[in-house]
């Protein structure tokens, strides 16, 4: 019985001291693609800051992406539980905020369509979730889902709204880490 007990201690302070490989900081570039919604493709600068605990962490970001008829500049952040799957892979998932502003192009797709719309800021909710692998080397590379909801009522000349609230993009990234 005491043999049970000193494996089953062991195994579960080898798990919990896996988990502490999530790193303090981190920082660098993640790119995305908009797969539901109109957001479009971007980067975007992303910081990591292990916080409140081993498992959670904060992610800073600046983004910037464009389509054919706008381009959508975001600042947020996103608090994440993070916990280990194997090695260094770790999942994490949680919550976020933040602000965007809409900027209209004036011509789509460069043939002469001109558009004469406001720009605006808006406020947005979201969740962030994907893995991440961290390598013995000072690199972190990430896979990642957002969706978000922006709280906006962008209306064309005709009433309609055409400026999609509901968003969803992936997006792969690079971080240093220390």
């Amino acid at each position: 019985m005491k043999k049970l007990f000193f494996g089953v201690l062991l195994i579960v302070t080898s798990i919990n001291l896996k988990a502490q490989d999530i790193p303090k900081n981190a920082i660098g570039i993640r790119i995305s693609e908009g797969v539901v919604g109109d957001e479009g493709f971007g980067p975007e600068i992303t910081y990591q800051r292990q916080m409140f605990g081993e498992h959670n962490r904060i992610d800073i970001n600046l983004s910037w992406r464009t389509n054919s008829f706008i381009n959508t500049y975001r600042g947020g952040g996103y608090f994440h539980w993070s916990y280990n799957i194997w090695d260094n892979l770790n999942w994490f998932a949680g919550p976020g905020i933040g602000a965007g502003y809409i900027d209209f192009k004036t011509s789509f797709f460069g043939i002469g369509i001109t558009n004469n719309r406001d720009s605006e800021f808006f406020p947005y909710v979201g969740a962030d979730f994907g893995a991440d692998y961290r390598f013995d080397f000072p690199l972190q590379v990430a896979f990642s889902i957002r969706p978000t909801y922006d709280i906006h009522s962008i209306e064309n000349t005709s009433g309609f709204n055409d400026v999609d609230n509901f968003g969803v993009n992936v997006g792969i990234a690079a971080r240093y880490t220390f």
